[in-house]
């Protein structure tokens, strides 16, 4: 199901907002997602020709998906090592408090921040968990004393360092 972002809803717009389940797609529709998360640079007659559709119809499918807002988004997945990003971890954050200003500042911060590559609120002790990446330690405790805690609004953290990655992918499961 389409789930919209903060910035999307509000009780004016809500009813408009288009939804899509899994219910709605179809076995082509899957297919073509399934293709598309394992490569999205793929031509579109290579994609038909993987999931029996013709190019057209394909394409079609494609652009409903993109329009659905099924498809967010077409990246390059870089390799963090290659581009001399060393150093991983999980941040875990709580607030001072949860007002509006507050939490306005926290976001626009983590938006803004190319070290920050995920951000959860989450349930628990914190109230976030980010995933933060750098070139070493030395840059990582940078970012963490003399950029996020001198925001004034974060109460504490707790920092995680990534030693290995059993797993990572961006494929959802269909």
């Amino acid at each position: 199901m389409y789930i919209p972002n903060d910035l999307e809803y509000n009780s004016n717009n809500f009813n408009k907002l288009e939804y899509c389940s899994m219910n709605t797609l179809d076995n082509f529709d899957i297919s073509i997602l399934k293709e598309l998360q394992n490569n999205a640079h793929i031509s579109h007659q290579e994609l038909a020709d993987k999931v029996n559709l013709s190019k057209t119809p394909c394409w079609r499918r494609v652009r409903k998906l993109e329009q659905m807002g099924v498809i967010k988004n077409y990246v390059a997945l870089l390799n963090p090592t290659k581009i001399g990003l060393t150093v991983m971890a999980y941040v875990q954050v709580s607030m001072k408090n949860h007002d509006i200003e507050t939490l306005s500042i926290f976001n626009d911060f983590v938006a803004h921040s190319p070290y920050i590559l995920e951000c959860s609120a989450i349930t628990g002790n914190y109230d976030y968990i980010m995933k933060v990446t750098a070139k070493d330690t030395a840059e990582l405790e940078k970012f963490l004393m003399n950029k996020l805690l001198t925001l004034n609004v974060i109460q504490s953290t707790n920092s995680n360092f990534i030693l290995g990655q059993r797993k990572s992918t961006t494929q959802l499961p269909l």
